[in-house]
């Protein structure tokens, strides 16, 4: 279920669930979003972070709301977002055409890391189908967790992971879809690296991770940009939204793009930034 102030959000659910994701491509540009190209770093220093306080090399990555594979694609090659964009949306783009072959060999040829293996969720069973179609998923899992528990076969796909990551899916995934993810995968202990655009709250879903013993910590310096508001309506809208319940809105203001804060939970004393612990921050 959405939350109560869903409605302030752009709707892109027209261009969500087709078979090919140029009408996803096309929608996102046109706001200039770019949350997952900002997020890249921050998700490769945490991974860095990771491998030196587990002692593994080899990452199993849970991407919720994974679409049609952006963040694998992402952090399993060395693009850009704007290198998907040119590629999908390009008048003579690598991806522009709808053949399967050239998709699958288009990422094939950028010489997709193995290190790193991606178990995309999310309720778009097209978009899902896309990425595993495109070797960017290990497994797909289409499924709304909000209304319905994982199978069997789901959590056993989901077993042994080490980080589980969002981008944009906060706001229509809730503490239900966390809670039922982690559960499934909470044997191995992983972290949650998650981004929630502004204003949706994360305390329900922190709260949900602290009852599997995690800590959430909010930081500050990884706030990025997500994308351009889409009208002024949305824009006031969200505002709005922000100053009732105390978030800062100074760089929404200022920049006319919206922010999504990225908050990180994990057993106490793990994670790392750089090789410093990170200090505890109260979540919004």
């Amino acid at each position: 279920m959405r939350t109560s102030i869903q409605w302030l959000k752009h709707d892109f659910s027209a261009a969500y669930n087709r078979k090919w994701p140029h009408a996803y491509f096309r929608a996102h540009l046109a706001l200039d979003y770019m949350l997952p190209d900002r997020a890249k770093a921050v998700f490769e220093r945490i991974f860095a972070d990771y491998r030196r306080v587990r002692n593994k090399a080899r990452l199993k990555i849970i991407d919720i709301g994974c679409s049609y594979g952006v963040n694998a694609a992402l952090l399993r090659t060395d693009l850009d977002l704007d290198d998907l964009y040119a590629a999908y949306l390009g008048s003579r783009g690598s991806l522009s055409g709808r053949h399967e072959i050239e998709h699958r060999a288009f990422f094939r040829n950028r010489g997709l890391r193995d290190d790193i293996q991606f178990v995309g969720v999310d309720p778009s069973f097209r978009a899902v189908r896309y990425a595993r179609d495109q070797g960017l998923l290990e497994a797909g899992i289409p499924a709304n967790l909000e209304t319905r528990n994982l199978t069997f076969k789901e959590r056993c796909a989901m077993a042994d992971a080490d980080i589980v990551i969002s981008t944009g899916c906060v706001g229509y995934a809730t503490e239900r879809t966390f809670a039922r993810v982690y559960d499934a995968t909470a044997a191995s202990r992983p972290w949650v690296v998650a981004f929630a655009m502004h204003p949706f709250r994360y305390d329900d879903i922190a709260a949900a991770l602290r009852g599997f013993a995690l800590e959430t910590r909010l930081i500050d310096r990884f706030r990025q940009r997500q994308r351009r508001f889409s009208t002024t309506m949305e824009r006031q809208g969200i505002l709005t939204a922000m100053t009732e319940i105390g978030i800062e809105g100074r760089l929404e203001r200022t920049t006319g793009y919206v922010y999504a804060s990225c908050y990180i939970s994990a057993p106490p004393g793990e994670v790392l930034y750089g090789g410093t612990l990170v200090s505890a921050a109260k979540s919004h």
